[in-house]
């Protein structure tokens, strides 16, 4: 269950880093590595500290929603929310940069 939830929020912020790329002008090329950078930097982390938190824890999940895929105790789910953001916030960032230099230039 959350792993197709999941690949639909993954899409969705996908989608929305394609329309801010666009808005901005930029090419895939010219942001690609930077945002290969971002991606392993956060799934990194989301593996080191996710799995401290579970084992110290603070935090568990039930069986039953899961995929059973778990990289250490964390679950492949959890590195959706960080591949989201890596996608997420770029393209929020060009699509309001996009309005504000739309409304400086009227």
């Amino acid at each position: 269950m959350f792993l197709e939830l999941s690949f639909c929020f993954l899409f969705a912020a996908m989608a929305v880093f394609a329309a801010g790329l666009a808005a901005s002008k930029q090419r895939l090329r010219s942001v690609a590595k930077p945002l290969g950078a971002a991606m392993a930097l956060m799934l990194v982390l989301t593996a080191i500290f996710d799995n401290l938190m579970i084992y110290a824890g603070l935090f568990g999940y039930g069986s039953g929603t899961l995929s059973g895929v778990h990289l250490g105790l964390a679950p492949i789910e959890d590195f959706f929310y960080a591949a989201c953001a890596v996608f997420l916030v770029p393209g929020l960032w060009w699509l309001l940069g996009a309005r504000s230099h739309r409304k400086d230039a009227s």
